[in-house]
């Protein structure tokens, strides 16, 4: 009988190559396997930036200060910058460039020394332009794979996202069929779904759209909406350099939106609800057609604030439930939501487990295919229930303060938020205030 290894066992002197390090997820899983695996070999990390130089400084000065990096400065201290150098290559890159943008003889080198390459970065915009994500979410997963084969023994750890499933209901089971797929299958009949089709489609519809803003009468549009904005501003239209820059300005706003309509109403055919789904499921398809390579595609849902790793409640930004706490916090009463809609959240340091405990699986064997990071069909959290506790948090708070206030707080606790439909909030809520405010404005 094969003896299983453990984490710890397979991670030691073996060599990671992490693309996105500098996202939220990405600090958290670096931290995570420097903390936990510090027999580690050695570990890559991709910071774009201008220079080596910039991608060094960027590194030290925006990802090491993180509180993700907190575990180690406590179990380091003033030891953790020699730590960090002698376990961290820190080299500049881009996926969305051939080779990543390193050289022939760079890539080269990287790709001989490691033992497996994990990639979480990705435009995470939800309505970008679609020549954006698509530059990052396919073509820079095509380059990933293209680097990736260059390794001695090619192996590939690919970040998604569950929401690739798309419009639909239902269980999404890890062992359905992904090359092929889009969510709108079973209504559009005797349709093959093909990736490079679809890339090829998209790179015409971008060149349509650029030539559309050529057209005679979209530039007197441009220049119309240039001159318009410039007296708006105060500015001379009849300045041939100004209004040249104003015009181009126009042009390029209009591109970028008719871009983005484009690829809304492409992803929205397909049955994806946004551009980023539309991308990222286009890009797990290019890995799952890799048959030659160690490959698997771990897919979390919305990645929320941490459980436990650097600390419980550690966020990053102002994402994912923070808005709707915030606003419960700040005494906003009514939220608006589906009674029913059930909120698919994962702690960031669970999800970088799981990434961790994928790649060190492949570097010994071949994964399965899909691996989803989701809590909605173990502990779904329907928004009835999320606004409850955060209620239920903010009457802790209250009543908890000290500052000699002590009836304004008890009120203060019992005033708490509760979900209203969508339909009520923009008839009884701040909506209907804000309309009726300006409405008295103008008296």
């Amino acid at each position: 009988m094969t003896k299983k290894l453990s984490p710890t066992e397979i991670y030691k002197d073996r060599k990671v190559f992490l693309i996105g390090s500098t996202g939220f997820l990405g600090k958290v899983t670096l931290s995570m396997l420097l903390h936990r695996f510090p027999n580690v070999g050695r570990v890559y990390v991709t910071v774009r930036a201008r220079s080596q130089e910039e991608s060094e400084t960027r590194f030290w000065n925006n990802v090491i200060t993180a509180p993700p990096f907190d575990p180690l400065r406590e179990r380091y201290g003033s030891a953790l910058d020699g730590f960090i150098r002698d376990k961290v290559a820190i080299v500049g890159g881009d996926i969305a460039d051939h080779n990543l943008g390193f050289d022939d003889e760079e890539a080269q080198r990287i790709a001989d020394d490691i033992d497996v390459v994990i990639n979480s970065a990705g435009n995470v915009t939800f309505n970008p332009t679609l020549e954006s994500a698509l530059r990052t979410n396919v073509v820079g997963t095509q380059n990933v794979i293209a680097f990736t084969k260059r390794m001695k023994r090619p192996c590939l750890i690919h970040i998604s996202t569950c929401f690739v499933a798309g419009n639909r209901s239902g269980a999404v089971w890890e062992n359905d069929e992904v090359l092929g797929y889009f969510p709108r299958k079973d209504e559009v009949k005797g349709v093959d779904f093909s990736v490079e089709q679809e890339i090829l489609d998209c790179a015409k519809m971008s060149e349509r759209a650029r030539e559309e803003a050529k057209d005679a009468m979209r530039v007197a549009h441009f220049r119309e909406q240039a001159r318009k904005r410039l007296n708006e501003e105060m500015r001379d239209g009849d300045d041939p350099d100004t209004l040249g820059l104003a015009i181009a300005r126009e042009r390029k706003v209009w591109t970028r939106n008719r871009l983005t309509e484009l690829g809304i109403e492409r992803s929205e055919f397909w049955g994806w609800p946004n551009i980023y789904t539309y991308t990222k499921a286009l890009g797990e398809q290019l890995v799952a057609a890799e048959t030659g390579i160690v490959r698997t595609i771990v897919r979390p849902s919305i990645v929320e604030s941490a459980k436990d790793y650097p600390f419980p409640g550690w966020n990053e930004g102002f994402t994912t439930t923070a808005p709707i706490i915030f606003m419960a916090l700040k005494g906003q009463r009514q939220i608006p939501a589906n009674e029913k809609l059930i909120l698919d959240i994962t702690p960031v340091d669970q999800v970088a487990a799981v990434m961790l405990a994928v790649a060190a699986q492949a570097c010994v064997e071949q994964p399965r295919l899909v691996h989803q990071v989701a809590t909605g069909d173990s502990n779904p959290n329907n928004m009835e229930r999320i606004i409850s506790l955060v209620g239920l948090f903010r009457r802790q708070q209250e009543l908890e303060k000290k500052d000699g206030l002590r009836l304004f707080h008890e009120i203060s606790a019992r005033i708490e938020p509760f979900r209203v439909s969508p339909e009520r909030f923009d008839s009884a809520s701040l909506p209907m205030m804000n309309k009726t405010a300006k409405r008295f404005s103008s008296l």
